[in-house]
């Protein structure tokens, strides 16, 4: 920043001063509130408290001593302690004792001969003083401690200070000897041993190992020192944090040699809708994850193999991945027993040592195991390899696996976060407006009964780390939904659609139902995070908590009632998805106009549009299907759909696109020809479900394929009386079931049952029958089921002839019962929640 012209670029009065110091130096506003165990303060580090370069430290030093001199209680408080009460947000204190660190700092921690500090001290001020007495500095830090240790215990904003323990001759100036760290000399000191290349701050336990004899031999500082030791003790017991003062030092050390310092990585292995494995890795916390096929591949990867928490797991030769689900595990960089179960993933050298306990399967160079192991197994294959339990790395203590709204965290219980780089036992205690008991933490994973709003301290036992967590019980709403996912194209699944005014539908008793809906969590999970866009293995990580071995059924669920819009990725394997834009859309209800409510729709616009209905003098109605777990519908009658739009800022759509045709002719097929293409897996017709390599030729064969390399969408391909590929799942087992002449469906009681155990309506059939039966299907508690009448039962069997039992298309009585047959194949049955053949 250019300070040139500015007239009072830095605080003028020491007040000023005292209120900038105490927000930059002692708040914990940003969530961290580790207690402060050392103050760096230098005339550089002062231009930047102030919001300015470090080459204007010069004018920011100058700017502390003017206000510093000017005041007339400076002496008297050096020498006896604080003049004035403190206040709630000011201890009155900071700047004189930011004073006296800077003194150290400008001694570089040399004190080689008597009185250094009181002269040094003497001339910093400009004044004659001979500086005996400076007592107070003392009385000071210990008021400080206690006016921190009350304002942290009142739920303010604050950390902990941890005063160290000078010896006893050391009554003055003591504390701040010990508490000013680092002197300049230590960075030297650094960046000497790391430009000798004996270890790199990417390898912390050849760090610790090189560096234990030096620092007690060589002339560093007191405060170097003790920061060392009380690394090297967290290291050993693998708690050492990569926020540890320390640790931070080395890190800027590093970067004078030019060296950068690996981020802490993330790895998550995922399965996809057959139980094929796959690997997903990034900085922990990126916004977007790498695809790798193997664990081999990944471990390869610079990003894992020279991560702080992950590396060194992978160069020993063993990865663990716990999980809070089924579709999704991530790699942990310690062994926590309570944490189990966990997947193993070994390097080939220990494969046959380990085989003999679990079984495993190769993933490259690598092999994983096939089912989750428990903590007793895991422990004796450890023990068996020679491995330790404890890993040598640094640790991010921090917060992860949640949901973030804003600054907050998501409070539903089942999306709760969990915390990293930790061990022993974690307090939580509630802040203000936190509930007291909604919030415990057990084996690293925060646990609620019920939703959790407020805001919570989160500390281990012993106060080396701290951190305030807030949560909010529901998603904010998205002023806008943006995003470069939002230009990609649309996954459709029917060619021919026409443009139809609003449908008539029956008069329905219409309320607003106050039933709640079991899966309110994840929609306001899934809406908080999709704001630009979500990756299709992070969308099953978030459903996979609430729907277990069902979240692929649930994706499409959503999907079918307009929540989500699936989209290709561009050139590579998998989907995006996308929030759909909220809208009303005019139908016929009863012979009179009325809305129905398409889109993402969290429980604050559900209110929201409530709350509008009710004013304009409307009928709103909330509609949760009694069996279905596909989210409610919302609608409105009695009301001015443009009026209402236009107050909830929503577009109105007054004629929709309603499929028309049949299935043979508009099921959209690719052109992808799949050459080197694998086939992964294959339609088992007695189980009505794909398999893992179970490929069946005879009649009618539907394989799954899948790029190896993951640089293109998967291919379904079907044979039976031709050859049609789709790059639609849902398409293709309709166009394989159309082939072989067996109905997927089966139509009574008021609804349509799917007779196999995959497989829905085509995607766009499914939005328009939501709109003629006024509720969502899909996924149900016994199977997959839409509620429909005689009318759309008679309607969908022309969209899908044959692969509709119970109807006949173009019945007028609804009375016929489809018995078809082809190619030899038995018709499965639904019978008593199973498959029937």
């Amino acid at each position: 920043m250019n300070l040139a012209g500015a007239s009072d670029p830095f605080p003028g009065e020491l007040h000023d001063w005292e209120v900038m110091l105490t927000r930059t130096l002692l708040r914990s506003d940003a969530g961290d509130g580790d207690a402060i165990r050392s103050f760096e303060i230098t005339p550089e580090t002062l231009a930047e408290f102030c919001g300015f370069g470090q080459e204007h430290g010069a004018r920011a030093e100058a700017a502390f001593r003017q206000a510093l001199v000017a005041d007339p209680y400076l002496l008297w408080r050096l020498e006896h302690g604080r003049r004035c009460a403190p206040g709630d947000e000011t201890p009155g204190c900071i700047a004189i004792l930011a004073l006296s660190l800077l003194v150290d700092s400008l001694l570089d921690g040399d004190y080689s001969g008597n009185g250094e500090y009181r002269t040094k001290l003497r001339q910093w001020l400009g004044v004659n003083r001979s500086f005996m007495n400076l007592r107070g500095l003392a009385l000071m830090w210990e008021e400080l401690a206690k006016w921190l240790e009350g304002r942290v215990a009142d739920g303010a904003p604050f950390r902990r200070l941890i005063l160290p323990t000078p010896p006893p001759s050391w009554t003055h100036i003591g504390y701040t000897r010990y508490l000013s760290f680092p002197a300049r000399r230590d960075l030297r000191f650094l960046q000497k041993q790391l430009e000798r290349g004996d270890a790199t701050v990417n390898d912390p336990a050849a760090l610790v190992r090189l560096l234990d004899p030096l620092v007690a031999l060589s002339d560093v500082s007191i405060g170097l020192r003790e920061a060392f030791q009380d690394f090297r003790r967290a290291f050993r017991a693998g708690e050492a944090s990569l926020h540890h003062r320390f640790w931070r030092l080395v890190e800027r050390a590093g970067a004078m040699t030019g060296e950068i310092p690996a981020q802490p990585a993330e790895l998550r292995m995922e399965y996809d809708e057959d139980r094929r494995r796959h690997f997903r890795i990034g900085t922990l916390g990126a916004a977007t994850l790498s695809n790798m096929t193997s664990m081999g591949e990944a471990a390869i990867c610079a990003v894992i193999a020279e991560s702080p928490n992950l590396g060194p797991n992978v160069r020993r030769g063993m990865v663990l991945f716990s999980s809070s689900g089924l579709a999704s595990w991530s790699a942990v960089s310690q062994f926590r027993p309570m944490a189990g179960p966990f997947h193993m993933a070994i390097a080939d050298r220990y494969g046959r040592v380990a085989e003999k306990f679990a079984l495993f399967e190769r993933s490259g160079e690598w092999s994983v195991s096939v089912e989750p192991l428990k903590p007793a197994t895991v422990s004796e294959i450890v023990d068996r390899l020679g491995l330790q339990h404890v890993s040598e790395s640094v640790h991010a203590v921090g917060v992860v696996d949640g949901i973030r709204v804003g600054k907050a965290w998501l409070g539903a219980a089942r999306f709760l976060p969990s915390l990293t780089g930790i061990n022993g036992e974690v307090e939580v205690r509630p802040v203000e407006a936190g509930t007291e008991g909604a919030l415990s933490c057990v084996d690293g994973r925060l646990r609620a009964d019920g939703a959790v709003d407020g805001e919570f301290v989160v500390a281990d036992e012993e106060g080396t780390w701290s951190r305030r967590v807030a949560f909010t019980a529901q998603a904010k709403v998205h002023p806008d939904l943006r995003g470069s996912a939002y230009r990609l194209d649309e996954v459709c699944e029917w060619r021919s659609r026409t443009t139809s005014a609003a449908g008539r539908i029956q008069a329905y008793d219409l309320a607003w139902s106050e039933d709640r809906y079991g899966f309110q969590d994840v929609i306001e999970a899934i809406y908080a995070r999709g704001r630009s866009g979500l990756d299709e293995g992070d969308a099953i990580a978030i459903i996979d908590r609430a729907a277990g071995e069902e979240s692929w059924e649930f994706l499409r669920t959503l999907q079918e009632a307009t929540f989500l819009d699936a989209r290709f990725r561009s050139r590579w394997r998998g989907r995006i998805f996308t929030l759909a834009e909220p809208c009303l859309e005019i139908v016929k209800i009863g012979g009179a106009a009325a809305v129905v409510v398409s889109g993402a729709i969290p429980a604050r616009l559900e209110a929201d549009f409530r709350d509008t209905v009710d004013l304009q003098g409307g009928r709103p109605f909330r509609r949760v299907s009694r069996t279905g777990l596909g989210p409610p519908l919302f609608g409105a009658t009695s009301v001015d759909p443009s009026v209402l739009g236009a107050a909830l800022g929503w577009r109105v759509k007054s004629t929709g696109e309603v499929p028309d045709g049949s299935a043979p002719a508009q099921l959209i097929s690719t052109a992808l020809i799949g050459e080197g293409y694998e086939a992964v897996s294959g339609w088992d017709w007695t189980r009505g479900r794909f398999r893992l390599k179970s490929i069946g030729m005879e009649g009618v064969s539907l394989i799954r394929l899948v790029h190896p390399g993951s640089r293109d969408h998967d291919i379904y391909r079907v044979t039976g009386r031709t050859t049609r590929k789709f790059v639609s799942r849902q398409a293709a087992i309709l166009d394989a079931y159309a082939q072989a002449g067996l109905p997927l469906f089966s139509y009574g009681e008021g609804a349509l049952n799917r007779l196999a155990a995959e497989g829905s309506l085509p995607l766009e059939v499914a939005r328009a029958l939501r709109l003629r039966t006024l509720v969502n299907g899909g996924l149900a508690q016994d199977g997959w089921r839409y509620q429909v009448g005689e009318d759309e039962a008679r309607w969908m069997a022309n969209l899908l002839p044959g692969l509709i039992a119970g109807v006949r298309e173009g019945d007028l009585n609804g009375q016929f019962l489809g018995s078809r047959r082809g190619r030899s194949l038995r018709r499965p049955v639904w019978m008593n929640g199973g498959i029937q053949t």
